[in-house]
């Protein structure tokens, strides 16, 4: 069997990036042939004929979200008659299909919600979140919508792999003890809200710092962040790092770290579509710190590995901050569940429901 593959980019220290990488390198492992057409450097529109005579010579067609690379797939191979997988991961697979303008306000469709109806037309749709496809049944009702969590690799992010010592960098070490999120400095993060929740938390935790690693590059997100940070006086107590880092490294930080939190809002229907650094927080036995509404409660259980929050409540997020730091027991409950958990999405597991839906659209 040979799977064409459509996506945005292998770059690892992005979420689609990551999960394609590592959905290809599990199909690899299961002797899965499988053609890669990153969208990202192809432009699809441009290399039409080349990427069709791929999808000729392939069995199965596996796109990674609705839009646009959903649609490239289903134009592409127009009249091939070759069967498409659809991995919706989120953000990507709900917002392009409404409007958010003043004149139009939130919740109207745009014209794209015709096209995903075609798309979609009998294409399976995967999608990585209980969440994920909640939003997207909440535009097409009766489209049938499977869900596989992403994958995991328990080896390296329980240090199997890793022969050299973890540590965090030296410039960072002299910041423990520190609580720590991961992510892109986007919006639907939810930094300016976890910023000031922390603010709550420091004036009872002296010692404690925050350690964010995200995009290094300015934006008018980051500058509000770091306006933030100035505004509760947190300059000393708040530090952001590049998330070019490598992942050796990275996990250096997760293990450091008292607690994960990333408590993820939504805007526009910019979301959360799961998050892989909850996985990477459990592997490294951390409680975790989420939020409700979004793809996280696939990625956590509230209660058992960690606690849940209310968007954009801060009260909330410190008290959450505050239960784990001032209850060790309950702390290292928490930390226990954490590295139980992740089993569950390991990839040698993951993979073999994306085979059976391979093995079911060839034949």
């Amino acid at each position: 069997m040979r799977i064409a593959f459509l996506t945005y980019n292998l770059n690892i220290t992005d979420g689609s990036g990551r999960f394609s990488h590592d959905l290809f390198e599990s199909l690899r492992k299961e002797s899965v042939a499988v053609t890669i057409i990153a969208a990202e450097n192809r432009q699809p529109l441009f290399n039409f004929f080349k990427i069709r005579k791929i999808f000729k010579d392939s069995d199965i067609i596996h796109a990674i979200d609705i839009w646009p690379n959903g649609f490239y797939a289903r134009l592409i191979s127009f009249g091939l008659k070759k069967p498409i997988v659809i991995t919706a991961l989120g953000t990507y697979s709900v917002a392009p299909f409404y409007l958010h303008t003043k004149n139009f306000g939130v919740g109207v469709y745009s014209w794209r919600r015709f096209i995903m109806k075609w798309v979609s037309n009998g294409v399976q749709i995967v999608a990585i979140s209980d969440y994920t496809k909640e939003k997207i049944l909440e535009i097409m009702p009766s489209v049938d919508i499977k869900v596989i969590y992403p994958g995991f690799d328990l080896d390296f992010w329980s240090g199997g792999t890793i022969k050299d010592t973890i540590e965090v960098q030296p410039r960072y070490e002299k910041l423990k003890p520190y609580i720590l999120s991961v992510g892109a400095l986007k919006p639907r993060k939810g930094y300016h809200n976890s910023i000031r929740a922390f603010g709550i938390v420091a004036k009872k935790f002296e010692n404690l710092n925050y350690i964010i690693i995200g995009q290094s590059e300015e934006s008018d997100y980051a500058r509000k962040l770091k306006d933030i940070v100035k505004e509760n006086k947190l300059e000393k107590r708040v530090f952001f790092v590049s998330n070019g880092i490598d992942d050796a490294r990275l996990l250096g930080f997760y293990r450091n770290a008292e607690l994960f939190v990333l408590t993820p809002v939504e805007e526009n229907n910019h979301f959360e579509g799961f998050g892989i650094v909850y996985l990477e927080a459990a592997a490294s036995n951390l409680p975790i710190i989420a939020a409700y509404k979004s793809g996280a409660t696939s990625a956590v259980l509230g209660g058992y590995n960690g606690l849940l929050v209310d968007q954009n409540d801060l009260e909330s997020t410190a008290n959450a901050i505050l239960k784990i730091l001032e209850n060790t027991e309950f702390k290292t409950e928490l930390s226990n569940n954490s590295r139980e958990w992740v089993k569950n999405f390991s990839w040698e597991k993951i993979i073999k429901q994306y085979i059976e839906i391979y093995n079911a659209k060839h034949y």
